[in-house]
């Protein structure tokens, strides 16, 4: 594997790596394809910029929950436990997507998806150290794009027989792929994980915290944030009239998705 520049001792967790992420990825993209699609054809798509408003107020309660009841546990039991818990919640999603559930699903999605990119990373830097990180994530990475070309260019077919509704099986279905490649990094995971952070880490995050650099990449990451999601709103606001049909706007977000996971690929690939 020396064109990839992965040890042979690495090669299995890697594989299983790039399966998970791939999972995840695909989950990303189909779950985002159908509560897109539902909520700008079943609900007021003046109704989106609060959404986005309502989605930040949560997930800032939600990563708190997350930190408290993920102490001293299992990294990949616990990406289990949760993956297992989003599953269900998708389920009960697909028996009724109508009224209020619609809203309500577009915020759980975002949820989910942060969540579980969240908690694959942190398992992630767990298993490998900084000089591997350097050499890996990349093509971990390159595994999500792959799963953004193959779940995009499958969506289209799917919704022509099954029906944009039923998108969230398979969003289920790639959550289980990832959940089972979880289970097999048990055996990588180290016995002990020291969590708490050392008095010499607490005091540099002290004395960082009022540096200018700092404060430029916050600055900059909180134009990104804004650029992204008013882009984003006005990206979706013009495919909903462009496909006023849900099915149709679902294979056009299915489309899209697999042409921007090429674009990415060809960027990590040759120019990044």
């Amino acid at each position: 594997m020396n064109i990839f520049n992965i040890k042979s001792k690495e090669l299995y967790l890697v594989i299983i790596l790039i399966v998970m992420f791939f999972g995840i990825s695909a989950a990303t993209i189909t779950g985002s394809a159908v509560r897109d699609a539902i909520f700008l054809v079943k609900f007021e798509k003046d109704f989106l910029p609060l959404m986005y408003v309502i989605i930040a107020a949560v997930m800032t309660f939600v990563i708190e929950i997350y930190k408290r009841i993920s102490i001293n546990k299992s990294p990949s039991s616990f990406f289990m436990l949760s993956g297992g818990f989003f599953i269900a919640s998708l389920f009960a999603f697909h028996q009724n997507l109508s009224g209020p559930m619609v809203p309500l699903l577009y915020i759980w999605v975002e949820v989910i998806t942060i969540i579980i990119a969240l908690q694959f990373w942190m398992l992630a830097s767990e298993l490998l150290n900084a000089r591997q990180a350097k050499r890996i994530f990349p093509i971990i990475i390159a595994g999500g794009s792959f799963a953004a070309i193959g779940s995009g260019y499958l969506i289209k077919p799917f919704v022509k027989h099954y029906g944009s509704d039923n998108l969230l099986l398979p969003t289920m279905g790639f959550l289980a792929l990832s959940i089972f490649a979880s289970h097999l990094l048990k055996e990588y995971i180290p016995k002990e994980i020291n969590r708490k952070p050392t008095i010499n880490g607490i005091k540099r995050g002290k004395n960082h915290k009022l540096e200018p650099y700092l404060k430029h990449i916050a600055i900059m990451i909180a134009c990104s944030a804004f650029i992204s999601r008013l882009t984003d709103y006005q990206f979706k606001v013009m495919a909903s009239n462009a496909f006023p049909l849900q099915n149709e706007l679902v294979s056009f977000f299915g489309t899209y998705y697999m042409f921007t996971g090429a674009a990415t690929l060809l960027m990590q690939s040759i120019i990044t």
